[in-house]
């Protein structure tokens, strides 16, 4: 075999254990997000509110009447701020919902990457982690999307639509017209699967 032969060996090689290690690392996280996920999601849901006092309700809509941006109280676990869960059915699927943006929180469960649940503009970005938003791409139109806040106060949310855009599109993924948006990224994290909603109101 000659020099150039080996070389190439060599390089196939270090591909193949290179790739096997990405997939083992990969597993690895996706194990460490689900456990981290599950004990977040254990602590809100013992310090949820059972009932919404009636002081709280006149809060919520003398902030919506004064046009101010309303709040959600934030259950602070290991320095991080939680104000609820997402649940998604048809995957089975319920995570913590982290108050703020971090890619070091992303980790650990979905955030919220712009707007608030109650200015109908939440949009929420998750890891591709299997226990996370890996299969946000088999939802489709009418499926269903709740969100629990603090106070106990379930959001639902119907899918409309699904599509794909490219990392750079922030505009276009900020900018429109829809309550909800969750996202995360493709398999070879080069554009978002983006899942758009809007509130149903019972």
């Amino acid at each position: 075999m000659n020099k150039l032969g080996k070389i190439f060996i060599g390089l196939g090689s270090s591909l193949l254990i290179f790739s096997v290690f990405l997939i083992i690392f990969y597993k690895y996280e996706d194990k460490k997000a689900s456990i981290a996920s599950k004990e977040i999601l254990t602590l809100i849901e013992e310090n949820l509110d059972k009932e919404l006092e009636e002081n709280q309700i006149n809060n919520l809509v003398t902030n919506i009447n004064n046009q101010t941006t309303p709040q959600i109280k934030a259950i602070n676990i290991n320095g991080n701020d939680y104000i609820g869960t997402i649940s998604i059915p048809k995957l089975n699927l319920t995570l913590p919902l982290n108050n703020e943006f971090n890619y070091d929180d992303l980790k650990l469960a979905p955030c919220i990457y712009y707007g608030s649940i109650l200015t109908n503009d939440l949009i929420i970005c998750g890891h591709s982690y299997k226990a996370h938003f890996k299969y946000l791409n088999t939802l489709s139109q009418s499926d269903i999307i709740i969100i629990t806040d603090t106070n106990n106060i379930h959001y639902l949310y119907e899918v409309l639509e699904v599509e794909v855009l490219e990392s750079n599109d922030v505009l276009e993924m900020i900018d429109n017209d829809f309550d909800l948006t969750l996202y995360t990224c493709t398999p070879d994290s080069t554009r978002r699967i983006t899942v758009r909603c809007n509130r149903i109101y019972e």
